[in-house]
């Protein structure tokens, strides 16, 4: 029965608004989730770059170090590098969702393993969802144009370039709909893929305004930045300054949509229990 209630409705520019600003408040957060972890990155960087600086110093360069042992250091960056990001993620959650901080500089817990679990899940079933979806626009397409009566051709193929962009709108759809997962898993909150297709019911457009509203100063830098390429293509200092804006606005709204979706969480899934 309580399928068919109408889920309550989330206030877009003033949770986008919010998500926004909480980044600023929060900066100590995000210094105390990153520093360990760039700590560990620079340790092994360090280590690949001094293997290489040694190594380079022999007439014949050792193959073990270079095919073998180099690589260790940079197999230890990429493996941090998978857990890191899903670990600050999750931290960041708690911290917009109870003003929780980290009592420790690596926090690894079960709904860590969880969020990578349900990225994992999530991102498998957006990219089957769009090549389901971009096989049958493509079929319709050609059927429809009559591009299936005789050879395809690259000329012929390429009459079907204007409707592959639609493939991407079951992906932003899905999305929208997935987004409560894992801000929940991170705060300690059962729910899994069909619980939030079944709370954002009715908000599917106001998650994916939401969701490009976050990100849209990040979009004017970069076609800013692609402006400054091609009417000031000798002009390196001023291309590294709009390319460092880019990056930072990138970050920044990187945490404002994690902000956004713990928001989203408290509004549509207010009271759901707590797991342990």
């Amino acid at each position: 029965m309580d399928a068919l209630i109408d889920s309550p409705r989330l206030p877009v520019f003033r949770t986008a608004l919010k998500a926004w600003g909480s980044v600023p408040k929060n900066i100590g957060l995000m210094a105390r989730l990153y520093w360990p972890w760039l700590a560990i990155c620079f340790v092994t960087l360090l280590a690949w770059g001094a293997g290489v600086v040694v190594n380079s110093g022999f007439a014949a360069p050792s193959a073990v170090l270079v095919g073998g042992a180099g690589w260790v250091p940079l197999i230890a960056l990429m493996i941090a590098l998978v857990i890191a990001i899903p670990a600050v993620f999750v931290g960041w959650h708690r911290g917009i969702q109870n003003g929780e901080r980290p009592t420790q500089p690596i926090h690894i817990d079960s709904a860590v393993w969880a969020y990578i679990g349900y990225s994992v899940l999530i991102g498998i079933t957006l990219v089957l969802t769009v090549i389901l979806f971009g096989t049958v626009a493509t079929a319709v397409v050609g059927i429809s144009t009559g591009l299936g009566d005789g050879p395809m051709s690259l000329e012929r193929f390429a009459a079907l370039a204007p409707f592959l962009p639609l493939a991407i709108v079951p992906y932003y759809l899905l999305l929208s709909r997935f987004s409560l997962v894992l801000p929940a898993v991170a705060v300690g909150q059962s729910m899994t893929l069909s619980d939030s297709f079944r709370k954002t019911r009715g908000n599917t457009w106001r998650l994916t305004l939401g969701a490009g509203l976050i990100y849209l100063p990040v979009v004017i830098l970069s076609g800013l930045l692609e402006i400054v390429n091609v009417a000031l293509p000798g002009s390196p200092a001023i291309v590294g300054l709009v390319s460092i804006l880019v990056l930072v606005a990138s970050v920044y709204c990187m945490h404002a949509a994690l902000s956004f979706g713990t928001m989203a969480l408290k509004r549509l899934a207010p009271n759901d229990p707590m797991t342990a």
